[in-house]
């Protein structure tokens, strides 16, 4: 689940087997920084992921993960009943 990317088609077919360090300032390019800085921040990936070790990767990402998943209960417990969602 933490590994979901919507990638289209044609630049899937385009980055074949190359690793992320190859493809991804490439695709980074696309967005704005508030864009990316939001992206980031939902899918847990720390900046420049895609040049760090593959353990450290792992371990940042987790502590991320963790943070994504704690905001989001913490926005339910604090959520007055019967308030419509954001």
């Amino acid at each position: 689940m933490a590994n979901f990317a919507l990638i289209e088609w044609s630049d899937n077919i385009t980055i074949s087997d190359k690793p992320p360090a190859e493809y991804v300032p490439t695709i980074e390019a696309r967005f704005s920084p508030e864009e990316l800085r939001q992206m980031y921040t939902w899918n847990a990936l720390p900046e420049r992921w895609y040049e760090m070790d593959y353990y450290d990767f792992l371990e940042e990402r987790r502590k991320r993960i963790a943070a994504v998943i704690r905001q989001g209960f913490e926005r339910l417990k604090t959520r007055e009943p019967n308030t419509p969602r954001a």
